[in-house]
């Protein structure tokens, strides 16, 4: 079996995972997924200089990331998909979706710094809307299926005492739009309330620790396990005892 996870770092290491997005590029917007699925699948090539800006590895190898024949076969046999979507913002540089890195000045490895000044002005940085996002995730469903999703939204923090208006808005809607489509849902705010927020998330409040990690892949394997054996995760078999206790 294999789970291909499209995301970022926080998903890339569930059990069987393909690390696809770790080969091609950390996603964080449902534009960024839907254009890396068409990528992984070959029904989209980047030209110059989209190659070397709308991926994460393009970026961290200096040179314009060669499809591989191979992200394609993983893609074809995965059995379950984890689609993470932690932002509503898109970097848009002439029809096409650029990684963040490739122009957010705000990273502390400044990757931006790599970029053609020209490229940089000339990217719109677009927030988008509520019916965008479902129509996007439904999308996605489409590419992926008939094989099953789960979504994963990111982790709600606070700073300051206030929650991260736009990440607490987008975590309730992909719930709202996961519970009215039938797709599994993930929001690990809910697995993780026991826990002091300096406890599993780092300062920059984006990157888990190893208590987030631990509790996330645990909760995301056994939800893998759930939709891949579907009819008898429960089942008991006729001649097993079922002991009460009293």
């Amino acid at each position: 079996m294999l789970v291909t996870p499209f995301g970022s770092c926080r998903v890339e290491d569930v059990a069987h995972s393909t690390q696809m997005n770790k080969l091609t590029s950390y996603t964080h917007c449902t534009k960024e997924t839907i254009q890396l699925i068409n990528y992984v699948k070959g029904d989209l090539k980047f030209e110059s200089p989209h190659d070397m800006y709308c991926l994460r590895t393009s970026i961290k190898n200096g040179k314009p990331l060669e499809h591989d024949p191979k992200f394609k076969e993983l893609f074809d046999n995965t059995s379950v998909f984890v689609v993470e979507i932690s932002s509503m913002k898109k970097y848009i540089y002439k029809d096409k979706y650029l990684t963040h890195m490739a122009v957010d000045k705000r990273l502390f490895d400044q990757d931006y710094k790599n970029t053609p000044q020209h490229i940089i002005d000339g990217t719109e940085v677009v927030l988008q809307t509520e019916q965008e996002i479902e129509e996007d995730i439904l999308e996605i469903q489409r590419l992926l299926g008939p094989r099953p999703m789960i979504v994963v939204s990111h982790v709600n923090v606070t700073h300051r005492g206030e929650k991260l208006g736009k990440r607490d808005h987008l975590i309730k809607l992909l719930e709202q739009i996961c519970k009215k489509n039938g797709i599994m849902f993930i929001n690990p705010t809910t697995l993780m309330t026991q826990f002091e927020q300096r406890d599993i998330i780092e300062p920059d409040l984006g990157h888990h620790l190893p208590i987030a990690k631990h509790v996330m892949y645990n909760h995301i394997n056994m939800c893998v396990s759930y939709l891949t054996k579907k009819g008898d995760f429960y089942k008991r078999y006729p001649d097993t005892p079922v002991f009460l206790h009293s």
